[in-house]
């Protein structure tokens, strides 16, 4: 039976452009845990009635209300028949229970569904500093390689990474309103759900911790998660760390002041769910979010605006990087 197939699930909790793919990445080496191969949008959402297309395209979002027995049973023998080990071998019964490690960032809005299917779940929720992570979810966007709904119901465009509850309010916002809601939305969804766990069912780690001290971090991870720190992590943390999958541009220090000028017009609504996060930090003794705007980062407007506007490895149909909502083509890609 699949009811014996799973023991405590570890799922990874974070916004879109958090690092979650990263850390996936690195934990599924470990010789104790077992994936998909990669995030479960197919398996969850072909259950029509847990597909978007059957919920009026509202968001991705999916609560206890939407669990039911049968698909509790459907859900966890999909899950069963994906199951690989490090090694791409598929789980047959005699490999008995397994910890299985799963994430996609559309989890952030469906812990508490997640909890019902697997009960004894343990959850890591990975924070990474916000200018950073809405300056990443800007340039997924204008990248045109995250379109999740293309030609989205209501939107008028395509549609890229997560789709939080009420997006059509931002319908006409400029591009960071739009990556500052998908920020926001996914930490507080996930905050709020994991306040109804005991602490000892999840944990919490940060991006800046986990690229500068990846030893230390994943050894701390996997004391939390009751699986050896074998020797494949450790080989794989004691060298540098391998750029994830979905990396659009390599790693720079300070890439988001790109979009400082952007960032800065939304700093200030960011402000509530920054002190829900640092409440969460000083739990677990890390470093607060500075909520104070660095002034004295500015870069040149020469600069910023070159930024904004810069056509490099954009999609002609991929939204304007200008922030207008009209795709690139029928706005600054006019003169390309």
């Amino acid at each position: 039976m699949n009811s014996q197939c799973f023991d405590r699930p570890i799922i990874i909790l974070s916004a879109p452009r958090s690092g979650s793919t990263l850390l996936f990445e690195i934990l599924s080496k470990s010789q104790s845990l077992w994936t998909i191969g990669g995030e479960s949008h197919a398996i969850i959402e072909g259950n029509r009635s847990l597909n978007i297309t059957s919920r009026n395209f509202d968001s991705n979002a999916l609560n206890e209300s939407d669990w039911n027995s049968e698909l509790h049973h459907s859900l966890r023998q999909k899950f069963k028949e994906q199951l690989r080990n490090t090694d791409g071998i598929p789980y047959k019964e005699s490999d008995g229970p397994v910890r299985f490690l799963e994430k996609t960032p559309k989890n952030s809005l469906r812990v508490d569904f997640l909890n019902k299917v697997f009960p004894d779940a343990l959850f890591i929720y990975l924070v990474r500093e916000p200018k950073e992570n809405i300056s990443s979810v800007m340039q997924a966007w204008r990248s045109g390689r995250f379109r999740t709904y293309p030609m989205l119901p209501g939107w008028g465009g395509d549609w890229s990474l997560l789709l939080p509850p009420k997006w059509r309010e931002l319908k006409g916002k400029p591009l960071e309103d739009v990556a500052a809601f998908q920020w926001m939305q996914a930490n507080e969804s996930i905050m709020n759900s994991l306040s109804k766990l005991p602490d000892e069912r999840w944990h919490l780690l940060s991006y800046r911790d986990l690229v500068d001290s990846p030893y230390e971090t994943i050894a701390s991870l996997t004391t939390f998660c009751q699986i050896p720190f074998d020797d494949a992590l450790k080989r794989l943390c004691n060298d540098a760390l391998p750029h994830s999958r979905y990396t659009v541009s390599p790693p720079a220090a300070n890439k988001w002041l790109h979009n400082y000028a952007a960032i800065k017009n939304i700093w200030p609504d960011l402000q509530p769910c920054i002190e829900m996060i640092n409440s969460r930090l000083t739990q677990f003794g890390l470093p607060h979010i500075d909520k104070a705007w660095p002034d004295n980062l500015r870069p040149s407007e020469s600069v910023t605006s070159a930024a904004t506007v810069s056509s490099s490895g954009i999609s002609r149909n991929a939204p304007c990087p200008c922030g207008s909502q009209k795709r690139f083509k029928h706005c600054h890609g006019l003169a390309r």
